[in-house]
């Protein structure tokens, strides 16, 4: 009898030291990324051909993003396999970009100030939009303190 008390008790036991686990879901900072064919009749000056400049609507690139994340621009010409990151100069033009909230515009110019001709062919834009977390919204944490930092931002 005692034997049969004794395995009818041990699933009790077995189950009752069970502990429950809980799942915490973090949000992760994530990157996106779109390209953008800039046609050849999309590129305008307003000083006469010394600069010309290609506008896009990235209505993603938001406020939360301008302020905190960041804005990698990328171009690719036609008959190229691979994307150039600017800001770049290359054969006497500098390339750059500026962005603000909903936009990027696209900037070239000569390095010798001289007047240039847009390009002729498509030009692929590549954006990368980076959401961020400000560090300054977590003062207590001693960024010269890589340990801290590792357990305040929950890096492993």
């Amino acid at each position: 009898m005692k034997n049969l008390f004794f395995l009818s008790a041990l699933p009790l036991f077995i189950f009752s030291s069970c502990k429950k686990e809980t799942t915490v879901v973090e949000q992760v900072d994530q990157a996106f990324s779109a390209v953008y064919n800039i046609a050849p009749g999309d590129w305008t000056t307003t000083n006469g051909g010394l600069s010309y400049s290609a506008g896009l609507e990235v209505p993603e690139l938001d406020q939360t993003i301008y302020q905190n994340g960041a804005v990698l621009v990328y171009l690719s010409f036609a008959g190229s396999s691979f994307y150039e990151a600017l800001p770049q100069v290359f054969d006497g033009i500098t390339y750059g970009a500026i962005h603000g909230n909903g936009y990027v515009n696209i900037d070239i110019s000569a390095l010798s100030g001289e007047a240039i001709d847009p390009p002729g062919k498509t030009v692929s834009a590549k954006v990368i939009l980076i959401d961020a977390t400000r560090l300054a919204l977590r003062k207590d944490v001693n960024l010269r303190d890589i340990q801290a930092v590792e357990r305040a931002f929950n890096i492993h």
